[in-house]
């Protein structure tokens, strides 16, 4: 998702995010744009995957003159970025269920917008932040709370700390840092436990991976935060929502850009209901088979998360390509919901709030007002769901886990909070062709033994997908760079 990505901490406030008149998001919010898959094809070159860093290997390809097929395992484009419409009588307006923010150094992405004739807004900043800390609900401004300054001064110092260690990782290889393999053998909660002291501070720094990656500390190398880290310019851009990664929103949201760039690729270029199920390679091009259809090509890219990619049955397996298999089983997804509660008005701005939340309790511990820009629209407070937390809501019911919801946000904003008038979920673990979200991630020892394996292309097979980029990966601008970066690939061979 996209992958979905949020700000925990945040060094200035900005104004209100302003609406973009006559831009309603009418369409349908999951529209597929080509037929089912079906019979044989022969192209250029195959893509496996349609969601962003797919679109934007076959829109290079196909600018480049090169004949492409992009094989689509759901009824629609934009993989983990997924628009929701919301429920009558506000049925012309959507929120993202999935990948939604993009901000400055996201270049690409910037660019994309403004070729597809789309529009940006500036996510909503305006007002105090809520703390919930230790049973205590509190408010402010600026970077840190500072309920507890010996707590704010320590995270302080470990971003620091981390954001020196960070630039030391290589992008293009970060296996080959200096401490790659001191670092590899940690988690990051190991870290945490060995260089903070205070408990505040701890459930922090912990909140902090958790909006990253949606990933609990103990799960994560260490080396692999310092690399994801140092591909968004360190801590403060990825967790600040002014001047860093959630700082824009899209009107008509985010999956606008996906669905524009499958319109503008046309509907011949795209199987749907396409889940590819083998991949073979011989000395004259590829074959890509799947239920009811198959694809002959010159070359294939992958354009999905490793883990996705591990699914897949690949033929000959020579040395490279069980590498690159065992990496693949090797990075898991990670654990998210995204929610939404939708009222008359977005009652929070009123009291002096933004909608943005840090906590070290209940079931949703992050939240945004997630408003849509167009006039009339409802008012949105968003929640995420994330590791352990998302784990053990896949097992409550459906009225349960709202319910859950609910109570947070009535104890982050009040009582006005306990009655909203409509009620959206995206469990990200249920979607058979994501597994999780918003980015699949290297848990310890992966990096150092099975990294160098990531990109390289094994014969005629590309690897792409936001996990392969270097710079923003794990975002949608992660993505987009790793699909233009395959084309090229493709390109000069």
């Amino acid at each position: 998702m996209s992958t979905t990505r949020r700000r925990l901490l945040t060094g200035l406030t900005a104004s209100a995010a302003t609406a973009a008149s006559g831009l309603l998001a009418t369409r349908p919010a999951q529209a597929a744009t080509g037929p089912a898959a079906s019979g044989h094809h022969d192209t250029d070159v195959v893509m496996i995957g349609g969601g962003y860093s797919g679109l934007a290997c076959a829109r290079a390809l196909a600018a480049a003159g090169r004949q492409v097929l992009v094989l689509e395992a759901r009824d629609r484009v934009g993989g983990r970025c997924l628009n929701q419409t919301l429920p009558a009588p506000f049925g012309n307006y959507v929120v993202e269920g999935g990948a939604e923010f993009i901000g400055p150094g996201q270049t690409r992405m910037y660019e994309l917008v403004q070729q597809l004739g789309l529009v940006t807004h500036t996510a909503y900043t305006t007002g105090k932040l809520v703390n919930w800390a230790n049973g205590r609900r509190s408010t402010y401004d600026g970077v840190l709370p500072l309920n507890n300054l010996l707590a704010a001064g320590e995270v302080g110092l470990a971003m620091l700390k981390i954001d020196a260690m960070a630039k030391q990782v290589p992008l293009d290889a970060p296996w080959t840092a200096a401490k790659a393999a001191e670092w590899d053998k940690q988690t990051v909660q190991s870290w945490i436990d060995a260089n903070l002291f205070i408990k505040d501070s701890k459930n922090l720094l912990r909140l902090a991976v958790l909006s990253l990656l949606s990933t609990e500390p103990q799960d994560i190398s260490l080396l692999y935060l310092l690399f994801y880290v140092n591909s968004g310019g360190g801590l403060t851009p990825l967790l600040s929502t002014t001047g860093g990664g959630q700082q824009d929103r899209i009107v008509g949201g985010s999956q606008a850009i996906a669905l524009a760039m499958a319109r503008e690729l046309g509907t011949s270029r795209f199987l749907f209901n396409a889940q590819a199920q083998s991949l073979t390679q011989d000395a004259g091009g590829v074959t890509v088979e799947g239920p009811n259809f198959s694809v002959r090509a010159q070359r294939a890219v992958v354009a999905m998360s490793p883990w996705m990619a591990s699914r897949l049955s690949l033929a000959p397996l020579d040395g490279p390509t069980q590498l690159r298999l065992q990496m693949a089983q090797r990075v898991p997804m990670g654990s998210i919901w995204k929610v939404h509660c939708l009222y008359d008005r977005p009652f929070w701005r009123d009291d002096g709030l933004n909608g943005q939340v840090t906590s070290d309790n209940f079931i949703t511990r992050v939240t945004f007002d997630n408003t849509p820009p167009e006039p009339g629209a409802p008012g949105a407070l968003m929640g995420f769901i994330d590791g352990v937390d998302a784990r053990e809501a896949l097992l409550m019911t459906p009225a349960v886990r709202k319910r859950k919801v609910i109570e947070a946000f009535t104890a982050y904003f009040g009582a006005k909070a306990a009655s909203p008038i409509g009620y959206l979920e995206m469990n990200w673990q249920a979607e058979n062709f994501s597994g999780g979200g918003p980015t699949g991630h290297f848990p310890p020892g992966v990096l150092t033994a099975y990294g160098s394996t990531l990109r390289p292309p094994t014969g005629r097979v590309h690897w792409a997908g936001t996990e392969t980029a270097t710079i923003w990966t794990g975002y949608m601008e992660g993505a987009v760079r790793s699909g233009e970066r395959a084309a090229q690939e493709v390109l000069t061979r």
